[in-house]
């Protein structure tokens, strides 16, 4: 996703690395470091991206040799302006070397003192009692020679890693743990949330920014809102940790049943009484095409840790020719596909669960489609496959930012607003119930 307010131009770690002459190692290094700026997939292959004035603002005020590095200035430190000629002092020196070093206080006098006797600083153009005029009381450079040297290209010595451990992000699948008799919290960011809850990242990434997500990253208040606002993404956690609820009230995964099928409801309009459902006649049942009702026969049963957590759709009364319970086939639809059964019913649409929350005009890609589409109206993505089928068959909207367009903020792939998703999401009455739509010029 590309947030709305993204500035013009995105960056990939690749990118980084040459504006700023590192390798890409580096800018690995430098993404685990405070504050650098979150990258978010985007692109084949699913590529990280950055905003690009966020890194240059960021290395600007943390790493300001490797940021003169990826300006195209002749005076990327702002060094006062002043003749090539003019005679400048050590100490003087010492003050425009602390500015490109990012740093307050001048370097020590004793520090460049040490760079002359190594011969890594130029040797003073001017000394006392040379016999030139103006005549000077101490070693004395041109400014141009100091500029020169404090300009020049620099090796920025790797920070030390105990200066930047309690930064670091902990690897993918390996979730931070508060260390016992230790005070220091874990750092609760993207791959903290990956590793704990077992998600991916673009999911990770928009819980983060979902209204109420815990700002202040506690881990507690993490957790709390995800039992709360994704429980099923938090129930599985705590299977996984050998902590879930069925275990922790004596229940066996093996005595766990499968969920009941729910009461089949009556149509507003009074559907038709039939107690049996012929295949090609699932579908048109509840508004949709042919072809959706027989893609939801094929539809197996899902465990996760040995628990049912979908069940596959019921079995027909008979062969040749197939017949269903009508009244099961409503309980399934009713229970996984509840967008379906709402504009079936004319309840209006529902959904399985909330739309994140987000500007209007975020950008969203291919795989933030599906997440969101998939989760919203079934509990599950889609498949990146399915809505990249429906965009090239023109049965939803054309993407309305395309790479190379000439607009801003970069995109390196098809991207949509947040609004045309949710429209489409919220518009639909199932799954393939549309008409073809015109793609845009």
């Amino acid at each position: 996703m590309i947030r709305a307010d993204a500035d013009e131009e995105v960056v990939t770690s690749e990118e980084i690395a040459q504006k700023y002459e590192v390798t890409e190692p580096i800018v690995l290094y430098w993404s685990t470091m405070k504050g650098f700026p979150e990258g978010w997939p985007s692109g084949p292959g699913r590529t990280l991206v950055r905003d690009a004035a966020e890194v240059d603002d960021w290395l600007q005020v943390n790493l300001p040799v490797h940021w003169a590095k990826g300006q195209d200035l002749e005076n990327p430190y702002g060094l006062p302006e002043g003749g090539a000629k003019d005679l400048v002092s050590l100490a003087d020196i010492a003050q425009w070397e602390a500015k490109a070093l990012g740093r307050q206080e001048p370097v020590p006098t004793p520090t460049l003192r040490g760079y002359l006797s190594k011969k890594t600083m130029p040797q003073p153009d001017r000394l006392p009692g040379d016999g030139k005029r103006p005549e000077v009381l101490d070693r004395m450079w041109f400014r141009k020679t100091a500029y020169d040297w404090v300009n020049r290209p620099r090796r920025m010595r790797r920070q030390k890693k105990s200066d930047a451990q309690a930064e670091v992000a902990p690897a993918a699948g390996q979730p931070s743990k508060r260390p016992s008799g230790s005070g220091q919290a874990p750092r609760v960011d993207v791959d903290w949330i990956v590793a704990t809850y077992g998600v991916s990242r673009p999911t990770a990434g928009s819980w983060s920014r979902t209204e109420g997500f815990p700002k202040e990253g506690d881990p507690a208040d993490v957790d709390a809102w995800v039992r709360a606002e994704r429980p099923r993404s938090w129930a599985a956690a705590q299977r996984r940790a050998g902590q879930g609820t069925q275990a922790s009230a004596g229940v066996s995964a093996d005595h766990q049943e499968e969920p009941a099928a729910a009461p089949a409801a009556k149509a507003k309009d009074g559907p038709d009484e039939r107690v049996e459902l012929a295949l090609e006649e699932i579908g048109p049942r509840y508004g949709a095409p042919k072809h959706t009702g027989v893609s939801w026969t094929r539809v197996k049963v899902k465990r996760e840790d040995g628990k049912v957590v979908r069940r596959a759709f019921p079995a027909p009364l008979r062969t040749g020719p197939r017949a269903w319970a009508s009244a099961e086939v409503d309980a399934w639809v009713k229970e996984y596909r509840p967008h379906v059964w709402a504009a079936y019913t004319g309840a209006g649409p529902v959904l399985a669960n909330p739309l994140p929350e987000g500007d209007p005009q975020d950008l969203l890609d291919i795989d933030d489609f599906a997440e969101i589409w998939g989760i919203a109206t079934r509990g599950e993505p889609l498949a990146r496959e399915t809505v990249n089928s429906y965009h090239n068959r023109g049965q939803i909207p054309f993407a309305d930012r395309t790479p190379d367009d000439g607009k801003t903020p970069r995109v390196l792939e098809y991207h949509w607003y947040r609004k045309t998703v949710y429209d489409v999401i919220t518009s639909r009455r199932g799954r393939g119930n549309f008409e073809p739509r015109t793609p845009r010029a």
